[in-house]
């Protein structure tokens, strides 16, 4: 999908990776499939690209247009980073992007994230370390949320090395 998007503009690997601030040689082990890619980086190459989660992953289609069901959820798996991000709306809503992450133990974001709009996480099961840039990390367990701008750089890592930890992540943007 990535070498797609990249073709479709008639970019070369080095114009992206000037823009993206990502090696060529990297980007080029990404869309060949021989590298995983951390979610900071794929969220830089989403913001260059104009894009957004849902339209980096396959498109399914429902049995109900405005439902989906656990076995239809859209799903990236970051390796590197020991999460999942699981798609819970369908893909035509763009008002919002409702996602469910699941981080195993001890993992967590490697890179900050930053995008428009809003963000507002409400922790299901384990512990969450939030680190907002220019604060001191925050414990949030489960039943706590917490909203701030998504402009402000943050990261979310599992606060637990035993346990897995669930959260929903509402964006209020196209880009995660």
């Amino acid at each position: 999908m990535l070498r797609a998007l990249r073709q479709a503009r008639d970019l070369s690997l080095a114009d992206v990776a000037k823009g993206t601030s990502i090696s060529a040689s990297f980007l080029s082990m990404v869309e060949k499939g021989r590298s995983d890619i951390t979610i900071g980086r794929l969220i830089r190459l989403m913001q260059f690209y104009g894009v957004s989660l849902a339209d980096l992953l396959p498109h399914t289609q429902g049995s109900d247009p405005g439902i989906v069901h656990e076995h239809e959820r859209r799903r990236l798996h970051s390796a590197a980073e020991g999460m999942d991000i699981f798609m819970l709306a369908p893909e035509s809503e763009r008002g919002m992007m409702p996602m469910l992450l699941a981080f195993e133990p001890g993992a967590g974001r490697k890179d900050y994230g930053r995008h428009a709009g809003q963000e507002f996480l409400f922790v299901l099961d384990g512990e969450l370390i939030l680190e907002l840039e220019g604060s001191e990390p925050r414990r949030l367990k489960a039943g706590d949320s917490a909203t701030y701008p998504g402009d402000r750089p943050h990261l979310l890592r599992n606060g637990s090395t035993r346990r897995p930890l669930r959260l929903i992540c509402v964006d209020s943007t196209r880009v995660l």
